[in-house]
């Protein structure tokens, strides 16, 4: 994920501080992306550094402290449209730990393994449920379609993954063809 895009697009769309864009990234794009908010800061100052954002310190009412709210820069408004134009050439593969353990498993890890396996459907089970999200934030561009499309994408992967995991279930416990 290009986080630093993703970012930059937010306070195109409204300008905006630390915390307030993990809120609007996550309201955005669904429980399905865990997005660390200590994350977000070196993203916005690499945006910075490299003269696509620039920040200035708001002073808020009484006891507030103050805020530093980052906007785009003309250069940023360009690099987002080259972004948002880009094509992907290949799709990201499949990686998760949880496979590796798979790839290097000996035969008295069976149970261990099973257990793993419980424990990855029902978080995979767990998110299903979240979805799809009762609202859609309105933003500009794709009004209620983008989000509800990355909503898409994310249930019919856990879906297939849901799907794997039975065919992964069956060949640890021994019963695969």
């Amino acid at each position: 994920m290009s986080l630093k895009h993703a970012v930059l697009a937010l306070i195109a769309e409204r300008r905006g501080y630390g915390y307030e864009l993990v809120q609007r990234f996550e309201e955005r794009v669904g429980p399905a992306w865990r997005l660390n908010p200590s994350a977000v800061y070196p993203a916005l100052d690499q945006l910075e550094r490299s003269g696509l954002a620039t920040s200035a310190v708001r002073h808020g009412g009484t006891r507030r402290s103050p805020r530093v709210v980052y906007a785009p820069t003309p250069a940023g408004e360009v690099a987002l449209d080259a972004w948002l134009r880009t094509t992907d050439e290949q799709p990201e593969p499949v990686r998760a730990d949880l496979h590796l353990r798979l790839a290097f498993a000996r035969s008295e890890d069976r149970a261990a393994l099973a257990a793993q396996l419980t424990l990855h459907e029902r978080a995979c089970v767990a998110l299903l449920t979240r979805y799809p999200r009762p609202h859609c934030a309105p933003h500009d561009g794709l009004p209620g379609v983008g989000p509800a499309l990355v909503d898409d994408a994310v249930v019919a992967r856990l879906r297939a993954e849901l799907a794997w995991l039975a065919h992964a279930r069956a060949a640890v416990d021994g019963d695969a063809d």
